[in-house]
């Protein structure tokens, strides 16, 4: 189990009521704290501690709401009680870590660093929970560090597959591209669809002028992942080097397309991380997503939308289309098993599942929300 789901998992059936949202301003406040000001435990407090141990008991209720807000994506809501936890707890070292993960994916790199090691410092024998310290280093541009964390992780986890990823791209920012190309081959040997570590091998052996090789690599990465914009960029560059004009401005015309769309796929992802109850930004995701062809992905931000705000009907129906209309089976029963949990007296949810139950040929549910659609048709005209 890693440590970043380690309190969902120990809370899951806790049965406290966790305490009221703070509000706007203390959200505010609390996104203003730096984790080198939370109160600090005594040296060796932590001393021994294990994953198993249970939480303590004067910190439950805030990790309860923290994995709470955690599992719906509201993430400062989430670092919010994390920190209402340390108060009481000093260095308690799952909150530590989960506020690292939520730094991390807040992108406040610096803040995430000081969670991490924090963390290292209370139970550094836990050292293979922070390959993401590894990736920190590596965006602040600490190529040599981030190599150095990475390296101590594998030595308790060897075959971390991210651990790898971010080693082999740190060898490549310092200039060592035989090692990079070595461990990121690893990383492939691991998990042959990795299509991130696929397409850097292709610009580490394009960058070496190894072209047919870097060819070959990008095509790779590309079967992978056709949505990632990168791989056409690298094919459109060895068709050009090769003298294949054509094949190159294809491949370029499509890196293109699929560059402009992740920009404005990064830019929308980046509204949900201080509030992930946008509804306009799901339907921009979702056509996005469209726009590219990514299919999988549409499907990911219908179901982020709906886990957003579960009991909008509206929604519910809106996801049941969109699962038949791509035809994912088990989706669109998915869909009508949770819009019907939620019917009610919705006519519009019933009519929709007497269409749905219509089109699967299950005769008595088919029948049973007809005579739903019927009742309610009735009252509504009777209360004209």
């Amino acid at each position: 189990m890693t440590l970043a789901l380690l309190v969902v998992a120990l809370l899951a059936a806790a049965p406290q009521e966790p305490p009221p949202a703070p509000d706007a301003p203390a959200l505010h406040a609390i996104l203003g704290h730096r984790p080198d000001e939370w109160p600090r435990a005594a040296p060796g407090t932590w001393a021994g501690w294990s994953p198993d141990a249970p939480p303590p008991e004067a910190a439950r209720a805030a990790l309860v709401a923290a994995a709470q807000a955690y599992a719906r994506r509201d993430l400062p809501e989430s670092l919010a009680r994390l920190y209402d936890a340390l108060r009481v707890v000093p260095d308690y070292p799952p909150a530590l870590h989960q506020a690292g993960v939520i730094y991390f994916r807040l992108r406040r790199y610096g803040d995430a660093i000081t969670a991490f090691e924090r963390f290292l410092a209370v139970v550094p024998e836990r050292v293979g929970d922070t390959r993401a310290l590894g990736h920190c280093y590596y965006t602040l541009g600490d190529y040599e560090k981030a190599r150095a964390h990475y390296d101590r992780v594998l030595a308790a986890e060897p075959d971390s597959v991210e651990a790898l990823r971010g080693r082999g791209l740190a060898e490549m920012r310092l200039g060592l591209e035989d090692d990079a190309l070595a461990t990121l081959g690893r990383v492939m040997e691991l998990d042959p669809a990795h299509a991130d570590a696929q397409t850097w091998i292709a610009q580490i052996l394009y960058d070496a002028e190894r072209t047919d090789e870097a060819l070959a690599a990008a095509e790779r990465a590309r079967d992978l992942d056709p949505f990632d914009p990168r791989p056409w960029y690298l094919l459109a560059q060895c068709r050009w080097d090769l003298g294949e004009d054509e094949a190159g401005d294809a491949a370029h015309a499509r890196f293109s397309e699929l560059n402009q769309i992740a920009q404005e796929i990064r830019a929308a992802e980046a509204r949900l991380l201080y509030d992930p109850d946008q509804p306009a930004v799901y339907a921009t995701l979702i056509a996005l997503n469209r726009r590219a062809g990514d299919l999988a992905r549409v499907e990911h931000w219908m179901v982020r939308w709906v886990q957003s705000n579960p009991r909008d009907v509206g929604l519910r129906i809106a996801a049941l289309d969109l699962a038949e209309e791509l035809g994912n089976v088990e989706g669109a029963r998915a869909c009508a098993q949770g819009l019907a949990a939620l019917a009610g007296e919705h006519l519009d949810a019933w009519r929709r599942l007497a269409r749905y139950y219509a089109s699967t040929r299950e005769r008595l549910k088919q029948l049973e929300a007809e005579e739903q659609v019927s009742r309610l048709s009735a009252r509504a005209g009777g209360e004209r």
